[in-house]
């Protein structure tokens, strides 16, 4: 197998595993029906500057289609994380926001992701978790360059100086 070979699949099992482990950390701490916290760390970063999302807009920042937003949304509205309000300037458009129930579920998260970052990176150093940041950085600059690379990743986007 070629080296090349080797980084992809060692990629996707490491996604598969940090997935396999933040689902039953999440698990233990009664949010298995969260499904997808990503759009709730989003919505809530958004309302603290004033801005409630759209479905189409929370579509469109998180790179994944209208229907599997619409699917999310409906899931997190069920279990009581969000809710959808009426547009003042349009009637027609909704807006989520997020629940009391929603910000104790991202405290839990925001919990889950240290442990299971802690895990991960067990036995690393400092500098090596500061060079593997620099690698990734290189690799989705070198996949998506620096305009898709903000907009994949947002603030932990650097730019190439």
């Amino acid at each position: 197998m070629s080296a090349r070979t080797t980084s992809s699949i060692l990629f996707h099992a490491l996604h598969r595993a940090h997935q396999k482990t933040l689902q039953a950390e999440l698990a233990a701490h009664g949010l298995d029906d969260l499904g997808s916290p990503p759009i709730l760390f989003v919505i809530r970063d958004w309302e603290k500057t004033g801005r409630l999302a759209s479905q189409k807009e929370l579509a469109d920042a998180l790179h994944i289609s209208p229907a599997t937003m619409a699917v999310s949304l409906k899931s997190l509205e069920r279990g009581g994380y969000v809710e959808k309000r009426g547009d003042p300037a349009d009637q027609r458009c909704k807006r989520v926001a997020i629940t009391e129930k929603g910000r104790r579920a991202l405290e839990a998260c925001s919990a889950s992701f240290d442990q299971v970052n802690a895990r991960m990176f067990a036995g690393f150093s400092a500098e090596e978790r500061r060079q593997l940041g620099e690698y990734h950085q290189r690799m989705l600059h070198n996949l998506l360059g620096d305009a898709d690379l903000e907009e994949f990743c947002g603030p932990c986007a650097k730019k190439k100086g």
